[in-house]
């Protein structure tokens, strides 16, 4: 922080001589001539217009009509519109605990922010898995449409330990989880189980659609979850509940697009 110190006044200057001999003057006057532009008879004065950047198109509905990009790491690969935007992120979970009671002060749901931010994901501290979790979104080019990965590694004691269930109890739990003053039974709705012979673990769907105008989001999606020995891969086709069924095409054709790792 700049402090303040003493300084010596400075010695009385010593004055300057008179000089004897008269100095001539010259005095130079600069002349400024301002040029003002003339406008030809012929020609009419029009003012700059802004140019308006057009909003970015929404995805055709018709997926034969996007030309698609393909997409891998070393967790999963998909096919993705051409004109989308993909980003990485990781996610690392804490303890909380969902308080529902409206006639209290600290009334919350847990986790509502990162599910808005990131997708519907189970986002509680879990010791049978390890930290961070990987994240990587694709987002359309008018914002309307994310189609988001979220990838757990097991923990090593855990490692082979995982099988998805062939019912939907599992997924209703994890929507309970997640909304606790709201019964998934309610909002869950086609779900598929299957056990290909390349994943014996398990691969599962489902969609959920949230009543028009509710606070939470996101407000339809569907959720894709593969398990394998090593980890958990959920991915996500979020929309809206007007475009849920728009862009039902595009959804599957990417869904049935991802492969994952054994």
């Amino acid at each position: 922080m700049a402090g303040c110190a003493s300084q010596t006044a400075p010695a009385p200057s010593t004055a300057t001589p008179t000089p004897t001999t008269s100095i001539p003057t010259t005095v130079i006057t600069s002349v400024i001539t301002t040029l003002i532009p003339t406008i030809a008879p012929n020609v009419t004065a029009t003012s700059i217009v802004p140019i308006k950047t057009p909003s970015p198109k929404a995805d055709p509905t018709d997926v034969s009509e996007i030309k698609f990009l393909h997409y891998s790491d070393n967790d999963f690969s998909v096919d993705y519109p051409s004109t989308w935007t993909i980003t990485h992120s990781t996610y690392t979970p804490y303890y909380c605990k969902s308080v529902t009671d409206t006639n209290r002060i600290d009334y919350h749901i847990c986790f509502q922010n990162e599910t808005k931010s990131i997708g519907p994901f189970y986002f509680y501290e879990d010791s049978t898995s390890k930290t961070p979790s990987r994240i990587v979104t694709f987002t359309s080019a008018d914002g309307k449409l994310k189609f988001v990965s979220f990838t757990t590694d097991f923990a090593d004691a855990f490692i082979g330990d995982f099988r998805l269930s062939p019912t939907m109890e599992w997924c209703r739990a994890r929507f309970d989880s997640s909304y606790p003053d709201l019964e998934g039974r309610d909002y869950i709705g086609n779900y598929k189980f299957t056990q290909p012979a390349s994943n014996t673990f398990g691969v599962s769907t489902y969609d959920v659609t949230m009543p028009k105008g509710s606070q939470y989001y996101p407000l339809a999606y569907t959720l894709k979850t593969f398990v394998n020995m090593h980890k958990e891969n959920s991915f996500a086709f979020i929309t809206d509940n007007e475009n849920f069924n728009k862009y039902q095409n595009l959804k599957e054709f990417m869904l049935l697009s991802i492969t994952t790792e054994r």
